[in-house]
């Protein structure tokens, strides 16, 4: 049944693809996009069994972008179909539809309203270790409302709610399912164009039906307090940061609730009309508000250093990490078709363990990545492009601590190359 939903699925794509090579060129709300992605992997599982994988992405995008008066409809829908040649159980066919309103009210307000619903591969780099290359089918819905008062001046107010459901087709992986419901508000203030300051709070409940843990099926709480600045400091450059202090309240166990600082930072740079410099910087923990409810610290089976334990799913409060991450990236475009990008990207994670009984102690390990890609547009509708990527995982710095999420060192290389046709 699912098969055959999925033909139809794209049987309706091919009608539009070709209804939209008919209609006038002057149509501009309307956009079609073809698109092809080889790609080999020399690492596809992420582990130490090095299993090389060949996959081809094709994807066919219709968009939908119109204005009437102070209003602004969208719409977009991109279907496609994954093919591996080793794999084969990992062939899938995807989707990703959106839509989206804003409109501007009065003198001084503006309101938004979105939905978006998709499903696609789960990356299998986010599966179980011990069962990498499982078809594992993400799904996910969300819709979300953002006011704002405060259009132009030195103030602004900013209100948002919003709803989230994700799920898994793996029943491994099925704790992992979520309902969420968040909001916020924001207060700017802009001392120029050129700086800006903000304040926020925020508060999100998400639930887990299936992640039970003492009993009870998890819930997880988090209300966050974020101070935030945008500054133009030249005409070629730009940086803007956030800081956020998070608590987070787990129904399941009160051992297990966390407050603490986050943050990221963010810097463009530009010094000429062919160059652009980008190095951004975060750090997040493993429960905090970069993720909320994302913990990793389950386990499904008896351990043996905390003492005998029943079989199922429970969570271990004494694991606490965090995760200091470095990205770096150099934009070249000598022409106006043609450009190069250079990237270097760093993860660093640190975890300790305080266990009464058993190893504790602490334990890291860190991820590299570097990446060279190249892209031409020969026209408006037509444009290729190739990249190189190699990449490193360390092995732990002391494997004796048992850490849930342990990483096993490997290291590959990626080589992908894309082609797109497209029409607006």
């Amino acid at each position: 049944m699912k098969l055959k939903m999925n033909q139809s699925a794209l049987s309706s794509v091919s009608v539009a693809a070709l209804l939209a090579c008919v209609i006038p060129a002057n149509a501009e709300p309307f956009s079609l996009k073809l698109s092809e992605v080889v790609s080999y992997d020399s690492n596809y599982a992420r582990n130490t069994q090095d299993q090389a994988e060949v996959v081809s992405s094709t994807g066919v995008t219709l968009g939908f972008n119109q204005s009437y008066g102070r209003q602004i409809y969208t719409a977009s829908g991109k279907f496609g179909i994954d093919k591996h040649k080793n794999f084969k159980e990992q062939d899938n066919n995807n989707y990703d539809l959106s839509a989206g309103f804003t409109s501007g009210i009065a003198s001084n307000w503006v309101v938004a309203l979105n939905g978006s619903t998709s499903e696609r591969l789960n990356s299998v780099k986010n599966n179980p270790l011990n069962n990498r290359l499982a078809k594992n089918m993400a799904t996910s819905h969300n819709v979300g409302a953002n006011v704002q008062y405060g259009v132009a001046g030195r103030w602004s107010l900013l209100g948002s709610v919003g709803m989230a459901r994700n799920s898994y087709s793996l029943a491994s992986y099925e704790y992992q399912n979520r309902e969420q419901s968040s909001g916020g508000l924001r207060l700017v203030y802009n001392t120029s164009d050129l700086l800006s300051f903000g304040v926020g709070v925020s508060t999100a409940n998400s639930k887990y039906p299936n992640r039970f843990v003492n009993g009870v099926s998890e819930e997880i709480k988090q209300n966050s307090l974020d101070f935030s600045t945008n500054w133009q400091v030249t005409g070629f450059s730009r940086l803007d940061a956030i800081l956020s202090y998070a608590k987070n309240k787990y129904k399941s166990d009160s051992n297990a609730d966390f407050k603490g600082f986050t943050g990221r930072l963010n810097w463009d740079y530009k010094p000429t009309g062919l160059t652009t410099y980008s190095l951004s910087a975060a750090r997040s923990t493993n429960n905090d508000g970069s993720g909320t409810g994302l913990r990793n610290n389950y386990r499904d089976t008896v351990d043996t250093f905390l003492g005998p334990l029943p079989i199922g799913r429970y969570i271990d409060t004494t694991i606490n990490s965090v995760t200091t991450s470095v990205d770096g990236r150099m934009r070249w475009t000598p022409t106006a078709k043609l450009g190069f990008t250079a990237g270097l990207g760093w993860d660093k994670y640190d975890t300790n363990t305080s266990r009464t009984n058993g190893v504790s102690g602490k334990t890291s390990s860190d991820y590299t990545v570097v990446s060279l890609a190249s892209d031409y547009n020969f026209s408006r509708a037509i444009a290729v492009g190739c990249s190189i990527q190699q990449y490193k995982q360390s092995a732990e710095s002391n494997p004796q601590v048992s850490t849930n999420t342990q990483r096993v060192g490997h290291d590959g290389r990626q080589f992908s190359c894309s082609a797109s046709f497209t029409i607006d």
